[in-house]
């Protein structure tokens, strides 16, 4: 597949998908569930991420990528009992051993997983282990997921944490950042993509959820070679200069995108913020 520049408007360069299909990797940092307004009880909120993390990664494998890395929770978050408890019922609740991606996908689980049993939740250990342990034929499509985990834990445990693919673009939802969530040494050349909307299914359109990962791949695959190897011409120098500095540059698409409710989805480009409009 081929994209060009009439997908949802979007000013592509004739990108094709299928040379990325191994190499684009996203890192899906979920977040905005509680404050979203989305269902009764956190529980019900967090179902709503997870149903969002389901459809991103089945859209994911139809356009023939390979894997993705996904944050559930920091071990920091377990100062908030209630939280993790909401989480881990949302959890247990939703995934269905029987839905066809599902039983197509890898799971492969990183962070400290035995404190679960500490905090009183062995039957969730017990879930989450055999989940990572049934790996054992070849699956459609990977996912790499961080749950209990701290950058501690992975520097710590870089045996596991080299398993993980290089992250090509971290997606960060109504936050601008990424603390306890970094990734030793997968990170190297990761750009940074912001919604400002929040990771929850009632939020996303397909259309919508597609795009947010064409963006990605866009950015990605252009600002991967500014990366600490870039040789800027003296030209380059002065018109980057003129445009980022004395301009301050900002770039605004308008999407043409069937999405559920507005948003925006910020990139950064060689001279300011490329911010789209759904």
């Amino acid at each position: 597949m081929v994209l060009t520049e009439k997908k949802f408007g979007l000013n592509f360069k004739d990108i094709d998908i299928n040379s990325f299909s191994n190499s684009f990797v996203p890192y899906l940092y979920l977040d905005g569930h509680r404050s979203s307004n989305v269902g009764n009880t956190d529980s019900e909120k967090y179902s709503s991420g997870f149903r969002f993390f389901l459809r991103f990664g089945e859209i994911m494998q139809k356009l023939g990528f390979k894997e993705m890395v996904t944050m559930v929770h920091t071990s920091r978050n377990c100062c908030l009992k209630e939280r993790i408890t909401s989480i881990i019922s949302a959890i247990q609740e939703n995934f269905d051993a029987s839905n066809s991606y599902l039983k197509n996908s890898k799971f492969k689980l990183y962070g400290d997983l035995e404190s679960y049993k500490t905090m009183g939740h062995t039957d969730f250990f017990n879930f989450i282990t055999e989940i990572n342990n049934n790996n054992h034929r070849d699956y459609a499509f990977t996912h790499h997921i961080l749950i209990n985990y701290s950058e501690n834990w992975a520097l710590n445990n870089l045996d596991k944490v080299k398993i993980i693919p290089e992250i090509s673009s971290i997606i960060r939802f109504t936050k601008g950042f990424v603390s306890g969530g970094w990734i030793p040494g997968k990170m190297q050349e990761t750009t940074f993509i912001y919604s400002q909307i929040p990771s929850v299914s009632e939020f996303w359109s397909d259309e919508a959820l597609e795009a947010l990962i064409f963006i990605s791949l866009q950015n990605w695959s252009f600002m991967k070679q500014y990366i600490g190897k870039k040789e800027y011409t003296n030209s380059e120098k002065k018109l980057i200069h003129t445009e980022r500095d004395i301009n301050l540059k900002f770039y605004t698409n308008k999407l043409e995108v069937n999405s559920l409710v507005h948003n925006r989805i910020i990139a950064f480009g060689v001279d300011g913020p490329i911010i789209y409009e759904l």
